[in-house]
């Protein structure tokens, strides 16, 4: 039976504020990770996981206090 290729992947749900997902989109498509002509968010995730994307802290204070 031919079809889609079943990709063997979980799925995620977030709850992020109003607008974080369309900025998730346009910095995956930034750093080519793209999937049908959008950014594609599983994919940048899928390479911050794996080390291929490192993140740095631009402002330590916030997070330190909001984490307190």
């Amino acid at each position: 039976m031919a079809g889609r290729k079943k990709l063997d992947r979980t799925n995620l749900h977030a709850r992020v504020a109003q607008g974080t997902g369309d900025k998730l989109k346009e910095i995956a498509q930034n750093l080519g990770y793209i999937y049908d002509d959008e950014g594609s968010t599983g994919q940048l995730l899928d390479a911050i996981a794996n080390g291929e994307i490192i993140l740095i802290l631009s402002n330590k204070s916030s997070v330190t206090s909001k984490n307190s």
